[in-house]
């Protein structure tokens, strides 16, 4: 039997050729390609600067240092998504503060942030769910009204638009992930790009031991950790960022392929997006619309796993996970609809149009049953 993986991590062009020169060149911490890809990434994502480091979770932890959140410090996030952020808050004894999403695009709700904002606020951080891109314009005026800090997390969403202008753009900070499933993947790996200069030197020392580059050895100027990425998965990176817009063609093939066999069914819906934003969808999630669907979700879930096909649920919300975030559950009926609804499809760009048919084909026999 034929299986289908949720996702797949593929060779674009040069990533064998660039990992030899890297090894070769014996720089297998720092070296060339991490200059390289920084400066490669920031360029054609139109960004002031871009640090690369070692995950994108890294990336995340790295922007809460650089703003010095500290123990009892508030920061908003969306109550559905992957919970990166709010995991890093926590274990910093920083308090995530959740809002919900909209039932649209699955994005935090931007009129429901004022609300959430309090004196101990610090931040907001907007989740691009899937690749689409939040109410960014919105949030930065909230961010800039009550003066703190607006951090983009664009893990699911590089290259996405919101009119002209690429995620990543809007934010103080902003922070991107190259993990294997994501659109450009080092293996594991992450990046932070921030607009102000403060910020951008507190961040070159904070990833680097509180280390400034060329400057006296072991002179610690700040207090700072190791969040580098090495110049072998730098090297990865930038031969698969010399191919995105062939990658970008390819998950929008996947895209549009799976819109036209699956959106005139009534019981599946697709997560939208406004018509002046681009979004380059990292994975397909749809929600089902039929009864039961909690449990039935993840009997499809199970059923499509026994014909081969992997699919994935949706994040899960602090209220549903036995863990203790200090959420109230009155606050995010719209996420927990959707952690409970959406299925992730299998959408790896090289996926082929067999393999989207045998999809599509079971999940029609199963809303059918």
């Amino acid at each position: 039997m034929e299986t289908i993986d949720w996702y797949k991590f593929s060779l674009w062009g040069k990533e064998k050729k660039y990992v030899r020169q890297a090894l070769d060149s014996t720089w297998v911490s720092g070296g060339e390609y991490v200059n390289r890809f920084e400066s490669a990434f920031a360029s054609h994502l139109g960004l002031t600067n871009a640090y690369a480091v070692n995950n994108g979770t890294a990336a995340l932890q790295l922007a809460f240092l650089a703003i010095k959140i500290e123990p009892g410090d508030e920061v908003i996030v969306p109550s559905f998504g992957f919970m990166a952020a709010a995991n890093v808050l926590k274990l910093m004894h920083a308090i995530p503060v959740f809002v919900d999403v909209k039932e649209d695009d699955w994005c935090i709700n931007e009129n429901k942030v004022q609300e959430k904002i309090t004196n101990k606020t610090k931040a907001i951080v907007t989740i691009h769910n899937y690749g689409v891109v939040s109410n960014v314009l919105q949030l930065q005026n909230i961010a800039r009204e009550n003066d703190i800090y607006l951090i983009e997390d664009c893990a699911e969403s590089i290259f996405s638009k919101q009119g002209e202008v690429y995620s990543g753009n809007y934010g103080d900070l902003s922070t991107f992930s190259f993990h294997a499933t994501k659109t450009i993947s080092t293996g594991e790996g992450g990046l932070i790009s921030c607009r102000n200069e403060e910020l951008k030197d507190r961040i070159e020392l904070i990833r680097s031991h509180g280390l400034r580059r060329g400057k006296k050895h072991y002179w610690h100027e700040y207090y700072g950790n190791n969040y580098r990425m090495s110049n072998i998965l730098a090297a990865i990176g930038l031969a698969q960022l010399e191919k995105i817009y062939d990658i970008v063609g390819e998950k929008q093939r996947v895209y549009d392929t799976y819109r036209a066999k699956l959106q005139h069914l009534p019981q599946i819906k697709f997560q939208s997006y406004p018509i002046d934003t681009s979004p380059v969808i990292w994975a397909v999630a749809i929600s089902l619309q039929i009864e039961n669907v909690v449990t039935r979700r993840d009997g499809f879930l199970e059923n499509l796993m026994d014909q081969g096909i992997e699919c994935r649920p949706g994040f899960y919300t602090a209220n549903q996970l036995n863990l203790s975030y200090g959420s109230n559950k009155n606050d995010f009926m719209v996420a927990d609809k959707c952690a409970s609804s959406i299925i992730v499809l299998p959408s790896f760009p090289q996926l082929t149009e067999t393999q989207i048919n045998k999809v599509s084909q079971s999940l029609l026999a199963l809303l059918e049953e």
